[in-house]
């Protein structure tokens, strides 16, 4: 608890510093007086979805311009115009203040102070009933605009700064915590999940506006997502590749990965250079087909794998609600309306939790069963090594065993006149040898081998097989 609140510190400090030079500063800035056009309240300007209060126009030049409606409780006193996206962030407004409408310098509050924001923010009277926006971004299909009393924008921002914070704060354990294990287990996986964590983090960061606020507003870079977001889908691709271990489930996954990410790339700068969205269009398609190649074999081996199912379900959230906000830019929906940045951060925050846990039983499960394998392992050496030795042993019994039959049968060949072949079966008898076996051994015919059976039989004065092992035997104890 301790560890997370150091983490959020210095974001509170973020906090109170954007309240201090909100409400104070010290060098006074002059108002701009540039005007706008004569022919733009003239356009024909076309509702945006969802947005009752704005509306979008081209002029002749193919300038683009937003309309604003301001309700007459918030005309003549102070307010604050922004627009909580870095996607948005270079544009011009223009308010009436009673002699026509004009630009408003952008970070200068009412006391005609510079300050220091996370956006662009615009403090102004207005005594007209609409305002307009000179586009200078990418091209768009929603507009989060808001026009607030200084009092409730800086309440709904703290707010906003406050559980952007959490977040952060929780991102950097989490990446510490990875860090961290991935010295204790050597296991890249960590590694690669804090790189992925790391991305997502820097995106957003950049989103958040808060490059803007510690460049003081001049970190403003138009691509900077595009190439955030193409790195952190390459690197959950990675990841996947070998939290599921499919480098031999799907031995091509590499040659096809490398190939996608070389595409994926070009398209990436090719929309940076020309600003063509043909380019952009296909590079989204990639950034979500990267992954979904590891989607698609999770979704084969799920059965067989929870590791496969986790990674569906927490990967899975974090793709559902960003397919959602995505669709929010398009569709007028009440139910997409939920999903914002603050949503995409919340499925980011739960995933980032179970996953880092995910991690750990994972790599705690390999370590086991590599420790299992190990033992074995060992026990099979331990077997081999005492086979091992049987076998010395057995070597060097049967060459003693040898010897005491050499002297055995010398014996009885001396005590019981034994011929060189009755000698030849004695031996084969007493190897527990059947009368076909003896006869395969010595190449003779199983009549020859039967005569001298009753030959050995007579001269050691015995009726069995039997008898005569113990013969043999009582002559081995002597």
């Amino acid at each position: 608890m301790k560890l997370a609140l150091q983490s959020v510190y210095p974001f509170i400090v973020v906090i109170l510093l954007f309240f201090l030079v909100l409400e104070t500063g010290g060098t006074l800035y002059a108002q701009s007086s540039s005007s706008l056009p004569v022919e733009v309240p003239q356009l024909s300007f076309t509702a945006i979805p969802g947005r009752g209060d704005l509306s979008v126009a081209e002029d002749a030049q193919g300038n683009r311009w937003i309309k604003g409606l301001i309700s007459p409780a918030m005309r003549n006193i102070p307010l604050v115009f922004h627009i909580p996206s870095m996607q948005v962030a270079e544009y011009q407004l223009y308010v009436d203040r009673g002699n026509g409408f004009v630009t408003i310098p952008k970070n200068i509050n009412h006391s005609q102070q510079k300050i220091q924001s996370r956006y662009p923010l615009y403090f102004f009277k207005s005594t007209a009933a609409a305002y307009y926006l000179h586009i200078k971004d990418k091209p768009f299909k929603a507009l989060d605009a808001a026009i607030d009393k200084p009092t409730e924008f800086i309440k709904s921002e703290s707010v906003n700064l406050m559980r952007n914070s959490l977040y952060y704060g929780l991102a950097i354990m989490s990446m510490i915590f990875n860090f961290v294990l991935y010295y204790i287990f050597r296991d890249k996986r960590f590694i690669l999940y804090s790189f992925l964590q790391l991305s997502l983090f820097i995106s957003f960061l950049y989103q958040d506006g808060m490059f803007y606020f510690f460049s003081q507003g001049t970190f403003i870079v138009p691509y900077f997502l595009l190439w955030n977001i193409a790195v952190a889908a390459t690197l959950s691709s990675v990841f996947a590749y070998y939290f599921l271990d499919m480098r031999h489930k799907m031995p091509h996954f590499r040659r096809i990965f490398l190939y996608l990410t070389a595409v994926l790339f070009t398209f990436v700068l090719l929309y940076t250079l020309t600003d063509i969205l043909l380019f952009r269009h296909l590079a989204c398609v990639l950034i979500f087909g990267l992954p979904g190649i590891c989607f698609y074999h999770a979704i084969r081996t799920c059965r067989q794998d929870v590791y496969a199912r986790f990674l569906i379900l927490s990967f899975g959230l974090i793709a559902f609600t960003s397919a959602c906000f995505l669709l929010n830019r398009y569709i007028d929906s009440d139910f997409l309306s939920y999903f914002d940045i603050n949503t995409i951060r919340l499925a980011s925050a739960i995933e980032m939790i179970c996953v880092s846990l995910a991690l750990v039983f994972k790599v705690k499960a390999v370590q086991e069963e590599n420790e299992a394998y190990k033992e074995k392992l060992n026990r099979h050496l331990y077997e081999l090594e005492k086979l091992k030795k049987a076998q010395q042993q057995y070597l060097k019994n049967e060459e003693n065993i040898a010897d005491i039959q050499q002297e055995v049968i010398a014996e009885l060949k001396q005590h019981y006149d034994l011929t060189d072949r009755e000698v030849d079966v004695l031996l084969c008898i007493w190897n527990r040898m059947t009368n076909q076996e003896i006869t395969d051994q010595l190449y003779i015919s199983i009549n020859t081998t039967k005569y001298h059976i009753r030959r050995l039989y007579l001269k050691l004065e015995v009726n069995s097989r039997e008898e005569v092992h113990r013969v043999i035997q009582n002559l081995i104890i002597v």
